[in-house]
């Protein structure tokens, strides 16, 4: 149920075919990246950030933890002859087409997706080409069930449903690998703590019918997780050995302490994920700008290399039309790493850093 090995493909050969043109854009986001690395203690050295519009970067430390995951379904295609630019070349290293080195695929997905959710059959067959195209990537497929109109379901609900969608996976050739019972109980998904543990443990009991592994928590790092996460944890039925974190609290405010907290009330030996997180270019409808969402990055690519995740998804890489994304008073956040152009803002100069390979190298942490 674990991604494969892969091969990290050069970072020069993916990224001179899709996304970084020796252009004055490319110079002028390399320069405010390697301002946001200096600014976070990275030496800016060890990064694509600082030589990738010039001199070669040097080589960043072998075994460091990659960004190896999307939490994304507004994605443009990810297989296909309609799947060109910088996402392609992050899944597949043309010509080879051999797996690039984002190697799994996460989906935040109305738990009644297959039913008449928000949306009505359109979001369904949404999903379904999502599964489909995932698949035909080579991405590990990953599921995180929640609602986005209306309260919690009745657990018995959410079992049948939770069921008819893992095995319409299964028979679409696209099976689902891993489940998150319910996305951010204790924010986005807005679950009692007790409630979104039945959901785990219904979660368990199909996964082993259906051969998923399960993610436990998926907690974002808010006010309040600690305590959370611990009757979370005093009420399931089982021991999971995997659990999610959302830490856009530590990266928002460069503070690992919530993190480090929420991190320490886990069982002994949990294996962590960081099932979503990003750097904002807009926060709450107010731009904060490349520059800013290039230190962002910064402070999250040392966060990784410290923390060392199993895996880490990064919310947003490019949006799936052709149109800017919308940051105003009422609409959401902009944590996108490539421009509408295909062109990549600071932020991605950042974390597309090191000679080993895109969103793969992660310099040494800090002190």
């Amino acid at each position: 149920m674990h991604a494969a090995p892969r091969r990290l493909p050069a970072l020069v050969t993916v990224l001179a075919r899709a996304a970084f043109p020796a252009a004055a854009g490319c110079a002028a986001a390399a320069a405010l990246a390697c301002a946001a690395l200096v600014a976070a203690g990275v030496a800016p050295a060890a990064t694509l950030a600082c030589g990738a519009c010039g001199a070669a970067p040097a080589q960043g430390r072998e075994g460091a933890p990659p960004i190896d995951g999307i939490s994304d379904q507004g994605l443009p295609p990810l297989s296909g002859p309609g799947a060109t630019g910088p996402l392609r070349a992050l899944v597949a290293d043309p010509p080879e087409d051999e797996q690039g080195p984002i190697g799994l695929a996460r989906y935040v997905v109305q738990w009644d997706a297959l039913a008449e959710p928000p949306g009505g059959a359109e979001y369904g067959r949404r999903l379904e080409a999502w599964l489909s195209d995932a698949a035909a990537a080579g991405l590990v497929r990953v599921l995180a069930p929640t609602s986005y109109g209306g309260a919690p379901p009745a657990v018995g609900e959410y079992g049948v449903e939770l069921r008819a969608t893992l095995a319409r996976a299964r028979a679409l050739g696209a099976p689902v690998a891993w489940v998150e019972p319910w996305n951010e109980p204790n924010n986005q998904g807005r679950a009692p703590a007790t409630l979104a543990a039945e959901y785990a443990d219904v979660a368990h009991a199909v996964c082993a019918e259906l051969a998923c592994g399960i993610v436990a928590g998926d907690l974002e790092d808010a006010p309040g997780a600690l305590s959370y996460e611990r009757a979370y944890e005093a009420a399931l039925d089982f021991a999971p050995r995997t659990w999610g974190v959302h830490p856009y609290r530590s990266v928002s405010a460069r503070d690992d302490a919530p993190l480090l907290e929420l991190r320490a009330a886990l069982p002994p030996g949990a294996r962590l994920w960081f099932t979503e997180v990003a750097a904002a270019y807009c926060r709450r409808g107010s731009v904060v700008g490349e520059a800013a969402q290039a230190q962002e990055a910064a402070y999250l690519r040392r966060l990784v290399a410290a923390i060392d995740p199993v895996h880490t998804f990064y919310y947003g890489i490019r949006y799936a039309d052709p149109v800017p994304g919308a940051c105003g008073a009422s609409s959401g956040e902009d944590t996108q790493l490539f421009g509408t152009d295909g062109h990549p803002r600071a932020a991605a100069m950042v974390l597309l850093g090191g000679a080993a390979g895109p969103l793969a190298a992660f310099g040494p942490a800090p002190a």
